[in-house]
C-alpha cells in the first residue's frame, strides 16, 4: 500500500510540472520579443457626409441664440472639421475646438462638452462629423460656442450621448499652423491653430511661471512681439500641469488657439512644446516709460532757471518726464534731461524712438546724443549732436502724443551712448513737454 500512495505523489508531481511547462509554452507563444503593448483598436470610416461647412453654420449667428433644428428647416445639418485642441496637458476643459482643414483653414469653432480628457478619443489631426440637430450656438464673450440648448444659451454636451453628435472618422492627419503677425488679428481667426514668429515674454513677466504656483486661478502673461513691439495675451490655467513650470526667456515661436475674451484678443497653448523660445531676446538696449515713478535712469540737469524736469502721473497712457517753464508766469529756463549711458558694445546700428506732447505756447525741445559726456553741464561737457525727429505741434491737446519715427543712433555703435533732452522757455512763452514710452533698439 505504501507503495501505491508513493507511486501517486510521484504521478501527480510530474502532472504538476507538466502543467507549468505547458503554460509556459502558451505565454511564449503569445508574446514575442517582449512586446506587451495594447493592442490599438481600428475606427471604422463612419458612413457620413457633411453638407455644410464651419463658415455657414457660424454665419448664422446673427446675435440671438442659433436652434440647429429650426435652421435646419426639417432637414439635417453635418458639419465636419480636424481637431485641433488637446485638454492633455490642462489648459482646456471641456471644449473641442475644430477648423475646417488641417492647413490653411478659413473657419473654426468650439464645441462645448461635459467630458473631461477629450484627447483620449480626440487627439489633435483627427477628422470628425458633427451632426447639428438638437444643438444650438451662441456668443459668449466674443467666443461662438457650440452645445446643447438651456434656454437662451447653450451648456455643455451631456457625458450620455455627445457620441451621438460627434462622430470620429479613420483620417488623422498633421495639422499646419496658420502663420500670422500681430497686425493681422481679426475675429475670423478665432478658434484657428495659428503660430506667431519673434515673439518673447515681456520684460515685466521674465522670471514668472506659465501660470500661479500658489492657486488654480487662470493667469493672464504678456507676450511681446520683436517685430512690432505689440503684446500679446496668453490665458494659462492654474489647473494645468505646466503652471509651475518657469517660462522660458528666450525669443521663438509660439503655436496655439487664437481666442477672445470681449474685445481682448489672446492665446491659449495645449502644452509646453507649443512654446519654443530659444532664441536671443530682442530686449532694448535701453527703455523707460516711467512707470516706476522716478527718473532713476536720467540724470536731469539744470543750466539757468529755477524749474526742472520731473516724474509726472500723466503720460502715454500714463506716467512721464515733463518739463515747464512756467511758474507764477513765464520763467527763463535751459534744462537737459540726460539718459544714463547706453552700452553699445557689440552693436552695429541702432535706433531711438519715443514719443511727445506739447500743451501751450513756447520753444520746441532738442534731442540731442553724445559718445564721450561724464557728467556735469552738457554744455562744457561731451560732444553733443542734434538729432532729427518728429516732435508734438498740437499746442491746444494733451492726447496728440506723436511718435518721433526712427531715429538713427549708430555713431555710437561699438561704445557708449548718452541721450538728451534739452528744454528751453523765456520770459515771453514757456510751453509744457511732456517725454515718455523711450527705447534704443539695436538693429
Amino acid at each position: 500500500m505504501k507503495n501505491i500512495i508513493l507511486k501517486i505523489m510521484k504521478t501527480n508531481r510530474i502532472l504538476s510540472l507538466m502543467s507549468i511547462l505547458f503554460l509556459g509554452l502558451i505565454v511564449v507563444s503569445c508574446v514575442q520579443d517582449d512586446d506587451y503593448n495594447i493592442p490599438t483598436l481600428e475606427i471604422v470610416e463612419p458612413n457620413i457626409t457633411a453638407n455644410t461647412t464651419i463658415s455657414i453654420v457660424k454665419s448664422m449667428y446673427a446675435g440671438t441664440l442659433v436652434d440647429f433644428t429650426e435652421a435646419s428647416n426639417g432637414g439635417e445639418l453635418i458639419i465636419e472639421g480636424y481637431v485641433v485642441s488637446n485638454d492633455e496637458a490642462g489648459n482646456f476643459y471641456k471644449v473641442l475646438v475644430l477648423q475646417d482643414a488641417p492647413e490653411n483653414p478659413t473657419a473654426a469653432i468650439q464645441l462645448d462638452i461635459d467630458v473631461t480628457a477629450l484627447y483620449s478619443k480626440y487627439k489633435p489631426g483627427r477628422k470628425v462629423y458633427v451632426k447639428l440637430n438638437g444643438l444650438g450656438m451662441t456668443n459668449l464673450n466674443g467666443v461662438l460656442h457650440i452645445g446643447s440648448i438651456e434656454g437662451n444659451s447653450v451648456g455643455r454636451i451631456s457625458a450620455t450621448n455627445y457620441e451621438d453628435y460627434i462622430i470620429r472618422s479613420s483620417e488623422i492627419t498633421t495639422l499646419v499652423p496658420k502663420l500670422i503677425t500681430p497686425s493681422q488679428y481679426n475675429d475670423n481667426m478665432i478658434n484657428m491653430l495659428v503660430q506667431l514668429d519673434n515673439m518673447q515674454l515681456s520684460g515685466s513677466e521674465v522670471g514668472q511661471p506659465y501660470a500661479n504656483a500658489d492657486d488654480t486661478f487662470t493667469v493672464n502673461r504678456k507676450l511681446k512681439n520683436c517685430d512690432d513691439n505689440s503684446e500679446t495675451i496668453l490665458r494659462n490655467s492654474g489647473f494645468a500641469s505646466f503652471k509651475n513650470e518657469l517660462f522660458p526667456t528666450g525669443k521663438g515661436s509660439i503655436v496655439a488657439i487664437f481666442s477672445k475674451y470681449n474685445s481682448d484678443y489672446q492665446l491659449f497653448i495645449r502644452d509646453t512644446e507649443d512654446v519654443d523660445f530659444e532664441g536671443n531676446r530682442c530686449d532694448p538696449l535701453f527703455e523707460d516709460s516711467f512707470s516706476d515713478g522716478t527718473l532713476n535712469k536720467w540724470d536731469p540737469y539744470s543750466v539757468t532757471g529755477a524749474q526742472v524736469w520731473y516724474y509726472n502721473t500723466f503720460g502715454n497712457p500714463a506716467d512721464s518726464a515733463t518739463m515747464s517753464g512756467f511758474s507764477s508766469g513765464n520763467q527763463t529756463n535751459e534744462d537737459w534731461l540726460i539718459s544714463k549711458p547706453i552700452d553699445m558694445t557689440g552693436v552695429t546700428s541702432a535706433t531711438l524712438t519715443f514719443q511727445t506732447v506739447k500743451r501751450y505756447a513756447g520753444n520746441d525741445i532738442q534731442v540731442f546724443m553724445s559718445t564721450n559726456y561724464t557728467g556735469g553741464n552738457p554744455n562744457t561737457n561731451g560732444t553733443w549732436t542734434q538729432l532729427t525727429a518728429a516732435l508734438d505741434t498740437n499746442i491746444n491737446s494733451w492726447s496728440s502724443w506723436t511718435n518721433s519715427g526712427d531715429v538713427d543712433v549708430s555713431a555710437a555703435a561699438g561704445g557708449t551712448l548718452y541721450i538728451a533732452f534739452k528744454y528751453t522757455s523765456t520770459t515771453s512763452a514757456s510751453s509744457t513737454w511732456e517725454v515718455d514710452n523711450v527705447e534704443v533698439i539695436s538693429n
